[in-house]
Formats: C-alpha cells, structure tokens, sequence
C-alpha cells in the first residue's frame, strides 16, 4: 500500500484542468472535519471522504494538510467578506442606506454589521482552531496574518471620506481611521461574545457599537 508520503510525492500539482465546484467540496468539508477533529487528527482521508473524492484529489488540488487548512481558513475569511460586500449599504433595520445617515448613525450601523459578519459562527469557531493550534504548528501563522477581511476596512474607509467630504467629520487618514475602529468594536464584540461562543443579542451588540461610534466621532468631529 502506498503511504500519505507516496501520495503526495507521486500527484502534487496541478488538477487536470478547472475545477472550482470539486475544490469548493472538499474546502467545505475541510472547515467540518478540522472542526470537527481538531487539525492535528483531522486526516486528509476523511476530508477526501466527506467531499466524495479521492485523497489523491485533495493532495492534487492543495498538497498537503497544512496548505489545505490555510486555504480553508482563508476560504471562510473569503465567505464572510463577500456576505458583507453582498450588501454594502445596508444599516441595522435596512429602512436606510448607512451613507444618508448621520456620521455617528453611519458608524454604528457599519459596526451592527461587522460584528454580524465576524461572529458568523463557523468563521468564529475556526477562528478558535487557528488559535489553538499555531503555537504548536508555527507554519499555520499565515492563517492569523489578514485579520478582518479588507472590505470591512474599506468599506468605512469609504464611509469615513464620504463625511470628511460632507464636513461632518475630520478625516485626513480615512484607511487608519477605519482600521481603529474596526479594531475597537471587534475586540470587544470578541470578548463579549466569548469568541465567538455565543451570539451576542442585539442590545448587546448596540452596547458596543453606539459608545465606539460616539467616541469616534467626538474624536473626528471638526
């Protein structure tokens, strides 16, 4: 019988020719099993199994366990910023786009919707794993480098210029602006929530989100 090693010495490499829905299966049952198993039990042969595909189909398309866990991980970091790029104006009660809002408005809105986005439960418990396991397995420190998706950041980028322009806020560095607040209301939405262990209720989350808001534009204001 070949080993693992014979297995991915002898097919690593490029699959024969395009197949996104075939990869999108096996990083789908990547995320379960490595959340399931933990990374170091989680085998690639039960990955393999639960995609319905070969385990020289999974080392095909990514190589090895490690390279398959960072790109899961960035599979799902991937899937929460396209749920937020899916509906970039959207405010807390949807009855008003956040760009008509006040700035104060604007940003808790924008808030509602990180902390929506980033505490989606699987991205939070994966999130867990990779924190759990870098200190043992160095190599997957990639998988901690990006941090929030950049969309989030970009997005109130653009919300930031947006007043700056209107002259309600002060603004001169939009991108650092957006980055701080980005940073303030996930780490508390982080502790609060337990890391992601719990769903935090929607008081909950205005408790984080209107303070950092008001903060921030009492900083800005001009």
């Amino acid at each position: 019988m070949r080993t693992d090693n014979a297995v991915r010495r002898g097919t690593r490499g490029r699959p024969h020719g395009p197949q996104p829905a075939k990869r999108q299966a096996i990083l789908d049952a990547a995320v379960t099993v490595f959340l399931r198993e933990g990374y170091q039990r989680a085998g690639v042969d039960v990955i393999a199994a639960a995609a319905g595909v070969s385990k020289q189909t999974v080392y095909n398309h990514f190589g090895d366990k490690e390279r398959l866990f960072l790109a899961a991980v960035e599979g799902e970091r991937q899937r929460v910023a396209d749920d937020f790029a899916a509906h970039p104006h959207e405010a807390p009660d949807a009855s008003e786009a956040t760009d008509d809002l006040d700035a104060a408005a604007a940003l808790t809105a924008h808030g509602h919707r990180v902390l929506r986005v980033l505490l989606d439960e699987r991205a939070s418990a994966l999130r867990r794993l990779v924190i759990a396991e870098v200190a043992r397995h160095p190599s997957l420190r990639p998988a901690c480098a990006d941090g929030e998706p950049r969309q989030l950041v970009d997005r109130l980028a653009a919300l930031l210029r947006h007043h700056h322009e209107r002259g309600e806020l002060d603004v001169p560095d939009p991108a650092s602006a957006a980055g701080q607040f980005t940073a303030l209301v996930v780490q508390q939405g982080l502790h609060r929530s337990m890391y992601g262990t719990r769903a935090l209720t929607e008081p909950e989350a205005e408790a984080i989100c209107a303070p950092a808001a008001d903060l921030f534009v009492r900083a800005h204001r001009r």
